[in-house]
């Protein structure tokens, strides 16, 4: 964003209500706007859609480089399989998202992990709509009963869940304690196409992979899970009990 149709970046910052040091890190890619800076930026530069399109381009660029490829294929799928030790980030609320980037970075500046955790927020957006796709969950037991930042954000990430499988293109299932896991993260895409590819993540590393081997080795994986799961009604009372935990 470089076109500010004659008006100084002290103007401009001055018109969006931000600091003009922000605005400079808007123009450089430094800091992507976020959805509603996007709006307000469409409306103040007269802008019509050129913007509001390509605010998924610019809000990849908050996460890290292994996930972008990642995420922007996510953004279109039409199938999302995932296995996640951790509540996953489509389903994450803005709390549950922020503490566990702090957890991840316990010296991060507190205003850009809000930042981060409304962006990653916000990609949420993508499960409704006409086009959403069918996103199957399965989540390590231990993904409801640990508590990450405080009870009260559990709470609020246990009612999400509750909220969110009542949708219909939305199932998320449990794997109980007994049963062996992987360590790490899980997710199988299906695009439009047809084309299928998978993405593991741990702590701090990413692998996004589009080899047919690579993605169906990772599709037996899921599949494996999958069946050892708990059935979605099973789960939505794990969860309910767990959000009983909670209150």
């Amino acid at each position: 964003m470089q076109d500010l149709r004659g008006l100084t970046v002290k103007e401009l910052a001055a018109k969006l209500f931000i600091s003009e040091s922000r605005l400079i890190k808007i123009q450089t890619a430094n800091d992507p706007p976020n959805k509603d800076m996007v709006e307000r930026l469409t409306a103040v530069l007269d802008a019509g859609d050129s913007l509001t399109e390509l605010y998924p381009l610019m809000s990849l660029a908050s996460f890290k480089d292994y996930a972008r490829p990642f995420l922007a294929k996510q953004a279109k799928a039409k199938t999302i399989k995932e296995f996640s030790l951790l509540i996953p980030g489509l389903l994450q609320t803005q709390a549950y998202a922020a503490a566990l980037m702090r957890l991840g970075d316990p010296e991060g500046q507190e205003e850009e992990i809000q930042v981060a955790a409304e962006r990653r927020y916000e990609r949420q957006e993508v499960l409704e709509g006409p086009d959403a796709p069918w996103l199957w969950v399965v989540l390590d037991r231990g993904a409801v009963t640990k508590v990450i930042g405080s009870r009260a954000i559990m709470r609020e990430q246990m009612e999400h869940l509750l909220k969110v499988v009542q949708m219909p293109n939305i199932h998320v299932q449990i794997l109980p304690p007994h049963c062996p896991t992987v360590g790490g993260s899980i997710s199988v895409l299906t695009s439009r196409t047809g084309e299928v590819s998978a993405y593991t993540e741990g702590f701090d590393v990413g692998r996004y992979m589009l080899d047919a081997e690579d993605a169906e080795r990772f599709q037996r994986i899921y599949d494996q899970l999958h069946a050892e799961a708990l059935s979605p009604s099973q789960s939505e009372e794990l969860i309910r009990e767990a959000l009983g935990t909670y209150t």
